[in-house]
């Protein structure tokens, strides 16, 4: 298994050369598990990452039609505004990651996300998120989701994260 996620022929990851180390091990891990066992991740056509720096992510999405449905005053199919809540929200997590020099667990605080705009199935759409800083334990970060042939907005997020969060362990849930 490669170091860096896979990624189509014409299109090369932009890796920043100050990441962690454990960054693209764990992305590897977490695109197999979106691709074969997430739910929802897995009936996405593409979820690729595009740009991996230090705080910030980028990834090419395309989300088929099962996602979508045709609101009064569409004029069309559009994918369901959720879905962008779900990718945000993920996407925005991994620039947390991107931003700690170890792995810790992470657990969403807050998530606000405002729609723009609609995007139609099967269309390209990129989302581009940001962690702006992690103070006292909290990471701050915010994104958008854009049609990626127009750049027009479809959704803007803005989000906090507790920063080494412990879950409840296998045995406390029997």
């Amino acid at each position: 298994m490669s170091d860096t996620p896979a990624q189509p022929d014409d299109q090369k990851l932009e890796i920043g050369d100050d990441l962690p180390d454990f960054i693209l091990p764990m992305m590897e891990a977490s695109r197999q598990f979106i691709q074969n066992e997430h739910n929802l991740f897995a009936r996405l056509k593409t979820f690729r990452p595009t740009r991996i720096m230090r705080g910030q992510a980028d990834f090419s999405i395309t989300v088929p039609a099962d996602f979508s449905a045709a609101p009064a005053d569409s004029g069309g199919q559009v994918i369901h505004g959720g879905i962008f809540t779900i990718l945000l929200d993920t996407i925005l997590a991994y620039t947390v990651w991107t931003r700690l020099d170890r792995f810790m667990p992470i657990a969403t605080i807050n998530l606000k996300t405002d729609y723009l705009g609609h995007a139609e199935p099967e269309q390209a759409i990129k989302v581009m998120a940001q962690c702006e800083g992690i103070a006292d334990d909290v990471a701050f970060c915010s994104g958008k989701a854009v049609c990626a042939g127009t750049g027009d907005v479809i959704a803007l997020a803005e989000g906090t994260f507790m920063v080494g969060t412990k879950g409840r362990s296998s045995a406390s849930r029997l």
